[in-house]
């Protein structure tokens, strides 16, 4: 994904037994970077992108993902990053949080999560390919992502 643009680059991480594991990334600013959650906040209307921006761009990363049969299991509107460039309009979109990203079918939703949310798959089943393109429909509005 970092290849591809579509996620903060990976510098490094640690790993100590019995410790998480420690990840060096790719800084994403605050005051240019925003999640699509808080974009979606009414404060945020000025220089919003139009809803076809962000579905080409969410197709790339279902795409990417898809490409190589992975899966990122929790693509919500709170683990997509935003920068817009009001000078050309452009919209760049990174995706965060890959706890429970893997190989389709062999990484699972853990036993308990969110259950306000929609989820595609069961609490503790198996993330399969199709259920990214189907969280990031069930929050975005119009035509489907695929």
């Amino acid at each position: 994904m970092a290849d591809n643009g579509l996620a903060p680059k990976l510098y490094g991480y640690a790993e100590v037994k019995d410790v998480p594991t420690a990840y060096v990334m790719e800084y994403l600013d605050p005051s240019i970077w925003q999640t699509l959650h808080q974009l979606s906040k009414p404060k945020n209307k000025p220089n919003k992108p139009t809803a076809n921006q962000l579905r080409g761009v969410l197709q790339k990363i279902i795409a990417a993902l898809d490409e190589k049969k992975y899966v990122h299991g929790d693509l919500r509107s709170n683990n997509i990053m935003i920068r817009t460039d009001v000078m050309d309009k452009s919209v760049e979109l990174k995706v965060v949080d890959f706890d429970w990203a893997g190989k389709a079918g062999q990484v699972y939703y853990p036993a308990e999560r969110n259950e306000e949310i929609q989820w595609p798959g069961e609490a503790g089943g198996p993330i399969e390919q199709d259920h990214d393109s189907k969280m990031v429909n069930s929050w975005m509005k119009g035509p489907t992502v695929e």
